[in-house]
């Protein structure tokens, strides 16, 4: 069992960037990867860290176990150069709040660093449900990412607020420790992790939409069979 502390490369309060890519990971599969690298190009950041959220407030409980969770996409972006493993909110017993985490790492990296957090369209449109959202953009910046199957539909006191923090560019986000806003459009892969545990419980085939590595942990755990 992967162990679920953080494993990341250090960057700390002497500077730095760090983006945080949050998500179930239920299973991750090749389009989260992708996006974590157009993200990470886009950003300039020195760090991209795919974040597996333990108990999101707002959705049902994952199919896999946190540990399993955090295996795959520790094993999913091995030798990949800037892009680490964060299982900070898998040792937590209650809901994954956002909020929460940024402390977490605020109090780590120190104020210096540029801390951004990314969501997605479908995460945008609920942030007004979120807990203390609008303290997220005092602990880091906030990029946008938009999702062709969850067209942006945002809460009108969200939209105002960001809006009042937009930048030029996304590159301008690591320029600043915390309070800036930015979207992205990116070229997504259609690729569903509700699609890939819906076709691993009738028995076909996930080949090319996971890393071989994902499919093989799967296969040997016999997960998402049910």
């Amino acid at each position: 069992m992967t162990d679920l502390s953080k494993q990341t490369s250090g960057v700390n309060g002497a500077g730095g960037s760090v983006a945080i890519f949050g998500g179930t990971f239920d299973p991750v599969h090749n389009g989260h990867l992708r996006s974590a690298i157009e993200i990470k190009e886009a950003l300039s950041v020195d760090e991209l860290r795919l974040m597996p959220s333990h108990r999101p407030p707002l959705r049902g409980e994952p199919g896999a176990e946190s540990g399993q969770r955090l295996a795959m996409v520790s094993a999913a972006i091995t030798g990949e150069s800037g892009l680490y493993a964060d299982g900070r909110e898998l040792l937590r017993d209650g809901p994954s709040y956002t909020v929460d985490t940024l402390r977490d790492l605020r109090a780590e990296l120190g104020a210096a660093v540029s801390l951004t957090v990314v969501m997605g369209s479908d995460a945008f449109n609920q942030l007004h449900r979120w807990q203390d959202w609008r303290l997220l953009f005092d602990l880091a910046n906030v990029l946008l990412l938009h999702r062709a199957d969850y067209p942006l539909a945002a809460d009108a006191t969200v939209t105002e607020f960001a809006e009042a923090r937009r930048l030029a560019k996304a590159s301008a986000l690591t320029a600043v420790s915390a309070g800036g806003f930015f979207e992205l459009g990116l070229i997504q892969l259609p690729i569903s992790a509700t699609d890939i545990r819906q076709r691993l419980a009738s028995g076909r085939s996930i080949r090319y939409l996971v890393p071989d590595v994902v499919a093989d942990y799967i296969a040997e755990h016999g997960l998402y069979t049910q």
